[in-house]
């Protein structure tokens, strides 16, 4: 039998965020949860229940915080790409799936199919070595 409820708002892992905030120093939005546990595996319906604030960039990633603190835990696709604000709304449902090591966690969406982004992400590539060592055939 499926875990989730089809009437959510009767689902005791229905969670609204409690904040939005920006921060330009690592150009994240941060999207804080009330405080509890949430269980690794365990699923979770997200709604990002306040404005997104108008200051956050396109390319600026999603984390989430719980109940305050400074710890941020990130929200990624299901491909585990990280998730940017041109990819989410407010007063929308993401059913996400905890995920937790030891000292960390990430909220993972679980949709059918990836988070559309609807603005132009910078484009980033791993960076190629600026030295080269010749190797010599023995």
């Amino acid at each position: 039998m499926s875990e989730c409820i089809r009437n959510c708002q009767l689902c005791n892992k229905l969670v609204l965020s409690t904040a939005i905030n920006y921060d330009a120093t690592t150009d994240t939005v941060i999207v804080d949860l009330p405080a509890g546990n949430y269980g690794n595996n365990c699923k979770y319906c997200i709604v990002l229940a306040q404005a997104i604030p108008t200051s956050a960039t396109i390319n600026s990633t999603v984390v989430f915080s719980i109940g305050g603190t400074a710890t941020q835990y990130p929200f990624v696709n299901c491909d585990c790409t990280p998730i940017y604000v041109c990819q989410v709304r407010t007063r929308r449902i993401y059913a996400t799936r905890v995920s937790t090591a030891v000292s960390t966690g990430v909220f993972k969406y679980i949709g059918k199919c990836k988070l559309p982004c609807t603005g132009a992400v910078a484009a980033q590539s791993i960076p190629v070595p600026t030295t080269t060592t010749p190797v010599t055939p023995s």
